[in-house]
């Protein structure tokens, strides 16, 4: 009854049958604070590295900003320059749509222009999604002989994501989402 468990690994190593241990070895001993704690940091282990963000990726982000909030304004802009106004069900629920794709646009935005490499691709992605849809409004505005402000909006919709696109993939800025691939 008095006997320990059985102990598949052996007897344990106990902390007296080990040699007493410095808790630094001899070159690296360091003044303790008065509460017990290590000396304060080195000078080299207080600097900080500043993070320095090409100016592509910038000029990248106002662009892709751009483009997202083309949707939402422009379909503001169309409504208002057309017959209609943002009255009934349509108008509405296209405005409501067009809000969503923007704040997903800057929401990818904000993470390109933190470096993160999957964000330069969904955007891309949605731009060629988002390009088709333009272009599908385009063959319907030259059908129903639509007014100068539909053909701009759709050539911002459509200039904006691809100027984006080439400023973020353009060579200077590859180190800048390499440290961040997922």
């Amino acid at each position: 009854m008095t006997e320990p468990p059985f102990d598949p690994y052996g007897t344990p190593v106990r902390p007296v049958d080990h040699p007493h241990q410095q808790p630094y070895p001899p070159h690296r001993q360091q003044p303790l604070h008065p509460l017990g704690f290590p000396g304060r940091m080195r000078e080299v282990d207080q600097s900080a590295v500043a993070v320095v963000r090409p100016g592509a990726v910038v000029v990248a982000f106002a662009f892709w900003l751009l483009a997202a909030l083309s949707w939402p304004l422009g379909t503001i802009a169309q409504a208002l320059a057309g017959p209609g106004s943002l009255a009934g069900f349509g108008p509405v629920m296209t405005l409501f749509a067009t809000t969503c794709a923007a704040l997903g646009g800057l929401w990818g935005a904000i993470a390109l222009l933190r470096g993160s490499y999957q964000a330069r691709l969904v955007l891309c992605g949605g731009a060629l999604v988002l390009g088709v849809l333009a272009l599908a409004a385009a063959l319907v505005a030259a059908r129903d002989d639509a007014g100068p402000v539909t053909w701009v909006v759709i050539a911002l919709r459509l200039v904006l994501p691809a100027v984006a696109a080439v400023f973020s993939f353009l060579p200077g800025v590859r180190h800048h989402f390499a440290g961040n691939l997922g």
